[in-house]
Protein backbone atom coordinates (compact mmCIF):
# COMPACT_ATOMS: atom_id res chain seq x y z
CA UNK A 1 0.00 0.00 0.00
CA UNK A 2 1.54 3.25 -1.17
CA UNK A 3 -1.20 5.61 -2.03
CA UNK A 4 -3.26 6.35 1.48
CA UNK A 5 -3.95 9.83 2.48
CA UNK A 6 -6.09 10.06 5.22
CA UNK A 7 -7.50 7.98 7.89
CA UNK A 8 -10.85 8.70 8.92
CA UNK A 9 -12.05 7.12 12.38
CA UNK A 10 -15.98 7.45 13.96
CA UNK A 11 -15.38 6.27 17.58
CA UNK A 12 -17.39 4.29 19.96
CA UNK A 13 -17.00 2.07 22.84
CA UNK A 14 -16.12 -1.34 20.95
CA UNK A 15 -16.55 -1.50 17.54
CA UNK A 16 -15.07 1.30 15.49
CA UNK A 17 -15.40 2.85 12.15
CA UNK A 18 -12.50 3.18 9.98
CA UNK A 19 -12.30 4.98 6.76
CA UNK A 20 -9.00 4.78 4.45
CA UNK A 21 -8.84 7.38 1.76
CA UNK A 22 -6.49 7.24 -1.26
CA UNK A 23 -4.63 10.54 -2.35
CA UNK A 24 -7.39 11.00 -4.89
CA UNK A 25 -9.83 11.18 -1.78
CA UNK A 26 -11.23 7.59 -3.22
CA UNK A 27 -12.44 5.48 -0.48
CA UNK A 28 -10.05 2.32 -0.41
CA UNK A 29 -12.07 0.53 2.64
CA UNK A 30 -14.71 1.64 5.25
CA UNK A 31 -15.01 -1.13 7.69
CA UNK A 32 -15.71 -2.02 11.25
CA UNK A 33 -13.27 -2.80 13.47
CA UNK A 34 -12.70 -4.51 17.37
CA UNK A 35 -11.24 -2.31 19.94
CA UNK A 36 -8.35 -4.85 20.29
CA UNK A 37 -7.54 -4.49 16.56
CA UNK A 38 -8.05 -0.89 16.08
CA UNK A 39 -4.22 -0.10 16.58
CA UNK A 40 -3.16 -3.28 14.24
CA UNK A 41 -5.63 -1.98 11.50
CA UNK A 42 -4.44 1.35 11.35
CA UNK A 43 -0.44 0.47 11.59
CA UNK A 44 -1.47 -1.54 8.45
CA UNK A 45 -1.78 1.80 6.59
CA UNK A 46 0.79 4.23 5.36
CA UNK A 47 -1.14 7.34 5.83
CA UNK A 48 0.40 9.41 8.73
CA UNK A 49 -2.77 11.65 9.22
CA UNK A 50 -5.69 10.43 11.28
CA UNK A 51 -8.62 12.41 11.98
CA UNK A 52 -11.74 12.02 14.59
CA UNK A 53 -14.69 13.33 15.89
CA UNK A 54 -13.69 15.60 19.11
CA UNK A 55 -16.27 13.28 21.46
CA UNK A 56 -15.99 10.67 23.76
CA UNK A 57 -12.34 9.15 23.96
CA UNK A 58 -11.08 11.23 21.28
CA UNK A 59 -8.31 12.42 23.42
CA UNK A 60 -7.20 9.35 24.36
CA UNK A 61 -6.99 7.23 21.14
CA UNK A 62 -4.71 10.99 20.08
CA UNK A 63 -2.35 10.30 22.42
CA UNK A 64 -2.15 6.46 21.50
CA UNK A 65 -1.69 7.72 17.70
CA UNK A 66 0.82 10.28 18.65
CA UNK A 67 2.62 7.93 20.26
CA UNK A 68 3.05 5.64 17.46
CA UNK A 69 3.90 8.80 14.94
CA UNK A 70 1.23 9.77 13.73
CA UNK A 71 -0.29 13.06 12.69
CA UNK A 72 -3.75 13.54 14.67
CA UNK A 73 -6.65 16.07 13.94
CA UNK A 74 -9.77 16.12 15.98
CA UNK A 75 -13.13 17.70 14.12
CA UNK A 76 -15.75 19.55 16.78
CA UNK A 77 -19.06 17.65 15.68
CA UNK A 78 -20.86 20.09 15.16
CA UNK A 79 -18.44 21.22 11.99
CA UNK A 80 -19.13 17.18 10.85
CA UNK A 81 -22.58 17.02 10.70
CA UNK A 82 -23.61 19.05 7.53
CA UNK A 83 -20.81 16.62 5.71
CA UNK A 84 -23.32 13.58 6.75
CA UNK A 85 -25.19 12.17 3.46
CA UNK A 86 -27.77 9.67 3.82
CA UNK A 87 -29.12 8.55 6.71
CA UNK A 88 -26.74 8.28 10.08
CA UNK A 89 -24.76 5.22 10.69
CA UNK A 90 -20.74 4.64 11.24
CA UNK A 91 -20.55 4.32 7.54
CA UNK A 92 -21.55 7.64 6.32
CA UNK A 93 -20.68 9.59 9.97
CA UNK A 94 -16.75 8.28 9.39
CA UNK A 95 -17.40 9.25 5.46
CA UNK A 96 -18.16 12.73 7.20
CA UNK A 97 -15.51 12.94 8.84
CA UNK A 98 -13.41 12.76 6.46
CA UNK A 99 -15.00 15.03 4.05
CA UNK A 100 -15.13 17.75 7.24
CA UNK A 101 -11.03 17.25 7.48
CA UNK A 102 -10.66 18.46 4.00
CA UNK A 103 -12.36 21.48 4.10
CA UNK A 104 -10.20 25.05 3.42
CA UNK A 105 -11.44 26.63 6.53
CA UNK A 106 -12.08 23.80 9.36
CA UNK A 107 -10.82 24.24 13.02
CA UNK A 108 -9.56 21.80 14.29
CA UNK A 109 -9.37 20.76 18.24
CA UNK A 110 -5.62 19.76 19.54
CA UNK A 111 -5.73 16.79 21.37
CA UNK A 112 -5.24 16.92 25.09
CA UNK A 113 -2.46 16.35 27.14
CA UNK A 114 -2.74 13.98 30.26
CA UNK A 115 -1.98 16.79 32.45
CA UNK A 116 -4.86 18.80 30.44
CA UNK A 117 -7.35 15.67 30.97
CA UNK A 118 -6.97 15.80 34.83
CA UNK A 119 -7.50 19.54 35.05
CA UNK A 120 -10.55 19.28 33.13
CA UNK A 121 -11.48 16.10 34.51
CA UNK A 122 -11.71 17.98 37.93
CA UNK A 123 -13.91 21.30 37.07
CA UNK A 124 -16.80 18.88 34.90
CA UNK A 125 -16.55 17.09 38.34
CA UNK A 126 -16.59 20.46 40.14
CA UNK A 127 -19.34 21.80 37.98
CA UNK A 128 -21.41 18.42 39.00
CA UNK A 129 -20.88 19.11 42.92
CA UNK A 130 -21.81 22.73 42.45
CA UNK A 131 -24.93 21.89 40.52
CA UNK A 132 -25.73 19.26 43.14
CA UNK A 133 -25.49 21.59 45.45
CA UNK A 134 -27.87 24.37 44.33
CA UNK A 135 -30.28 21.76 44.14
CA UNK A 136 -30.04 20.90 47.16
CA UNK A 137 -29.97 24.53 49.17
CA UNK A 138 -32.85 25.29 46.50
CA UNK A 139 -34.86 22.23 48.34
CA UNK A 140 -33.81 23.31 51.75
CA UNK A 141 -35.36 27.10 51.02
CA UNK A 142 -38.53 24.90 49.68
CA UNK A 143 -38.77 22.67 52.72
CA UNK A 144 -38.27 25.23 55.33
CA UNK A 145 -40.96 28.28 53.28
CA UNK A 146 -43.50 25.68 54.58
CA UNK A 147 -42.84 26.08 57.91
CA UNK A 148 -42.08 29.74 57.54
CA UNK A 149 -39.26 30.44 57.61
CA UNK A 150 -37.45 31.98 54.82
CA UNK A 151 -33.14 32.14 54.19
CA UNK A 152 -31.14 34.72 52.73
CA UNK A 153 -30.45 34.41 48.77
CA UNK A 154 -26.62 32.80 49.62
CA UNK A 155 -25.46 29.94 50.16
CA UNK A 156 -23.02 31.02 52.88
CA UNK A 157 -25.99 32.74 54.72
CA UNK A 158 -27.96 29.83 54.11
CA UNK A 159 -25.46 27.18 55.58
CA UNK A 160 -24.53 30.32 58.74
CA UNK A 161 -28.05 29.97 59.36
CA UNK A 162 -28.90 26.72 59.68
CA UNK A 163 -27.61 25.89 63.29
CA UNK A 164 -28.93 28.74 64.79
CA UNK A 165 -32.53 27.48 63.35
CA UNK A 166 -32.23 23.72 64.48
CA UNK A 167 -31.53 25.43 67.98
CA UNK A 168 -34.19 27.85 67.99
CA UNK A 169 -37.46 26.10 70.30
CA UNK A 170 -39.81 28.39 69.76
CA UNK A 171 -39.97 28.11 65.52
CA UNK A 172 -42.45 25.63 64.14
CA UNK A 173 -40.13 23.06 63.17
CA UNK A 174 -41.16 19.59 64.94
CA UNK A 175 -38.85 16.57 65.68
CA UNK A 176 -39.35 14.93 62.09
CA UNK A 177 -38.45 18.40 60.64
CA UNK A 178 -35.15 18.91 62.66
CA UNK A 179 -33.77 15.74 61.43
CA UNK A 180 -34.34 15.97 58.19
CA UNK A 181 -33.19 19.49 57.68
CA UNK A 182 -30.05 18.21 60.24
CA UNK A 183 -29.61 15.84 57.50
CA UNK A 184 -29.63 18.18 54.72
CA UNK A 185 -27.46 19.99 56.53
CA UNK A 186 -25.04 17.37 56.54
CA UNK A 187 -25.39 16.66 53.07
CA UNK A 188 -24.36 21.03 52.34
CA UNK A 189 -21.35 20.55 54.24
CA UNK A 190 -20.19 17.17 52.55
CA UNK A 191 -20.38 19.12 49.22
CA UNK A 192 -18.54 22.23 50.42
CA UNK A 193 -16.32 19.20 51.36
CA UNK A 194 -15.50 17.56 48.30
CA UNK A 195 -15.21 21.24 46.49
CA UNK A 196 -12.81 22.51 48.82
CA UNK A 197 -10.66 19.11 47.66
CA UNK A 198 -11.57 19.58 44.23
CA UNK A 199 -10.26 23.03 44.28
CA UNK A 200 -7.48 21.98 45.96
CA UNK A 201 -6.21 19.58 43.50
CA UNK A 202 -6.81 21.81 40.66
CA UNK A 203 -3.87 24.40 42.35
CA UNK A 204 -2.19 21.72 42.80
CA UNK A 205 -1.58 20.75 39.28
CA UNK A 206 -0.95 24.58 38.47
CA UNK A 207 1.21 25.48 41.01
CA UNK A 208 4.48 25.64 39.45
CA UNK A 209 3.35 26.81 35.98
CA UNK A 210 4.10 29.74 34.57
CA UNK A 211 1.59 30.45 31.92
CA UNK A 212 -1.00 30.19 35.14
CA UNK A 213 0.97 32.51 37.29
CA UNK A 214 0.76 34.86 33.69
CA UNK A 215 -2.92 34.06 33.52
CA UNK A 216 -3.44 35.63 37.47
CA UNK A 217 -2.02 38.70 36.60
CA UNK A 218 -4.82 39.83 34.31
CA UNK A 219 -7.28 41.76 36.14
CA UNK A 220 -10.65 39.39 36.14
CA UNK A 221 -8.54 36.14 35.86
CA UNK A 222 -8.80 34.01 39.12
CA UNK A 223 -7.82 30.40 39.77
CA UNK A 224 -11.14 28.87 38.06
CA UNK A 225 -10.40 30.53 35.22
CA UNK A 226 -7.13 30.34 34.90
CA UNK A 227 -6.92 26.64 35.39
CA UNK A 228 -9.49 26.57 32.39
CA UNK A 229 -7.82 28.19 29.87
CA UNK A 230 -4.78 26.38 30.40
CA UNK A 231 -6.69 23.03 30.91
CA UNK A 232 -8.79 24.09 27.45
CA UNK A 233 -6.68 25.96 25.61
CA UNK A 234 -3.54 23.70 25.28
CA UNK A 235 -1.95 25.80 22.11
CA UNK A 236 -2.81 29.72 21.63
CA UNK A 237 -1.10 29.36 18.03
CA UNK A 238 -3.98 26.88 17.55
CA UNK A 239 -5.88 30.36 16.23
CA UNK A 240 -4.66 32.87 14.51
CA UNK A 241 -5.90 36.35 16.42
CA UNK A 242 -7.41 37.28 19.42
CA UNK A 243 -10.38 37.97 17.55
CA UNK A 244 -10.59 34.32 16.96
CA UNK A 245 -10.05 33.16 20.33
CA UNK A 246 -12.33 35.21 21.94
CA UNK A 247 -14.90 33.77 19.29
CA UNK A 248 -13.95 30.23 19.64
CA UNK A 249 -15.13 30.81 23.49
CA UNK A 250 -18.51 32.05 22.57
CA UNK A 251 -18.07 35.94 23.25
CA UNK A 252 -18.42 37.60 20.38
CA UNK A 253 -21.96 38.46 18.67
CA UNK A 254 -23.74 36.03 16.29
CA UNK A 255 -24.01 37.55 12.71
CA UNK A 256 -27.06 37.69 10.45
CA UNK A 257 -26.41 39.28 7.41
CA UNK A 258 -27.77 39.13 3.75
CA UNK A 259 -26.74 41.56 0.75
CA UNK A 260 -26.31 44.99 2.18
CA UNK A 261 -28.31 44.48 5.14
CA UNK A 262 -25.99 43.33 8.35
CA UNK A 263 -27.74 42.56 11.86
CA UNK A 264 -25.05 41.82 15.02
CA UNK A 265 -27.24 39.86 17.67
CA UNK A 266 -26.05 38.35 20.91
CA UNK A 267 -23.28 36.88 21.75
CA UNK A 268 -22.45 33.24 19.97
CA UNK A 269 -22.31 30.94 23.29
CA UNK A 270 -19.96 28.78 21.88
CA UNK A 271 -17.13 26.99 23.55
CA UNK A 272 -17.03 25.92 27.22
CA UNK A 273 -19.90 27.40 29.37
CA UNK A 274 -17.64 27.08 32.59
CA UNK A 275 -14.74 29.31 30.81
CA UNK A 276 -17.02 31.72 29.27
CA UNK A 277 -19.48 32.36 32.77
CA UNK A 278 -16.03 32.76 34.93
CA UNK A 279 -14.77 35.15 32.64
CA UNK A 280 -17.95 36.86 33.01
CA UNK A 281 -18.22 36.56 36.29
CA UNK A 282 -14.02 37.96 36.77
CA UNK A 283 -15.08 40.75 34.60
CA UNK A 284 -18.17 41.98 36.84
CA UNK A 285 -15.92 42.06 39.63
CA UNK A 286 -13.27 44.53 38.02
CA UNK A 287 -16.00 46.57 36.65
CA UNK A 288 -17.56 46.94 40.68
CA UNK A 289 -14.03 48.12 41.73
CA UNK A 290 -12.97 50.75 38.65
CA UNK A 291 -15.22 53.66 39.27
CA UNK A 292 -12.28 55.47 41.32
CA UNK A 293 -9.40 54.31 39.10
CA UNK A 294 -7.25 56.16 36.66
CA UNK A 295 -5.97 53.24 34.52
CA UNK A 296 -6.74 52.61 30.93
CA UNK A 297 -9.11 49.49 31.30
CA UNK A 298 -10.82 51.66 33.97
CA UNK A 299 -11.24 54.97 32.06
CA UNK A 300 -12.14 52.04 28.94
CA UNK A 301 -15.27 50.43 31.27
CA UNK A 302 -16.52 53.90 32.99
CA UNK A 303 -16.87 55.37 29.52
CA UNK A 304 -19.01 52.07 28.04
CA UNK A 305 -20.91 52.35 31.44
CA UNK A 306 -22.38 55.79 30.60
CA UNK A 307 -23.53 54.55 27.01
CA UNK A 308 -24.42 50.42 27.85
CA UNK A 309 -26.03 48.26 30.73
CA UNK A 310 -24.09 46.86 32.97
CA UNK A 311 -24.14 43.13 31.86
CA UNK A 312 -23.31 44.33 27.98
CA UNK A 313 -20.37 45.82 29.49
CA UNK A 314 -19.33 42.42 31.19
CA UNK A 315 -19.25 40.43 28.53
CA UNK A 316 -17.39 43.32 26.62
CA UNK A 317 -14.57 43.27 28.78
CA UNK A 318 -14.54 39.36 29.37
CA UNK A 319 -14.12 39.92 25.60
CA UNK A 320 -11.18 42.17 26.16
CA UNK A 321 -10.08 39.61 29.00
CA UNK A 322 -9.95 36.86 26.74
CA UNK A 323 -7.85 38.61 23.97
CA UNK A 324 -5.81 39.68 26.60
CA UNK A 325 -5.02 36.30 28.05
CA UNK A 326 -4.49 34.76 24.43
CA UNK A 327 -1.81 37.04 23.76
CA UNK A 328 0.02 37.05 26.97
CA UNK A 329 0.13 33.17 26.10
CA UNK A 330 1.04 33.58 22.53
CA UNK A 331 3.84 36.26 23.22
CA UNK A 332 4.84 34.55 26.47
CA UNK A 333 5.70 37.96 28.17
CA UNK A 334 3.29 38.94 31.34
CA UNK A 335 0.48 41.16 31.60
CA UNK A 336 0.94 45.03 30.81
CA UNK A 337 -1.62 47.14 31.47
CA UNK A 338 -0.45 50.47 29.61
CA UNK A 339 -0.25 47.55 26.47
CA UNK A 340 -3.97 47.74 26.33
CA UNK A 341 -6.70 48.94 23.43
CA UNK A 342 -9.07 50.62 24.63
CA UNK A 343 -10.71 51.65 20.98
Amino acid sequence: MSNHKLISIDLAKNVFQVCILSEHNKVISNKKVTRKKLIETVMQSDSKRIVMESCYSSNYWGREFIKLGFHVDLIPPRLVKPFLNGNKNDHNDALAIAEASMRPNIKFVPVKTIEQQDGQCLYKIRDRLIKQRTALTNQIRGLMSEYGIIFDKTVIKLRNEIPYILEDADNELTIVSRNFLNELYEDLINFDTKLKSIEKQSRALMKNNEEYNRLLSIPGIGEVAGSLLLTIISHPDHFKSARQFSAYLGLTPKQHSSGDQEKMLGISKRGNSTLRKNLILGAKAVIRYCANKKDRISLWIQSLLEKKPHNKVAVALANKIARVAWSVLKNKVDYNPSKIVTI
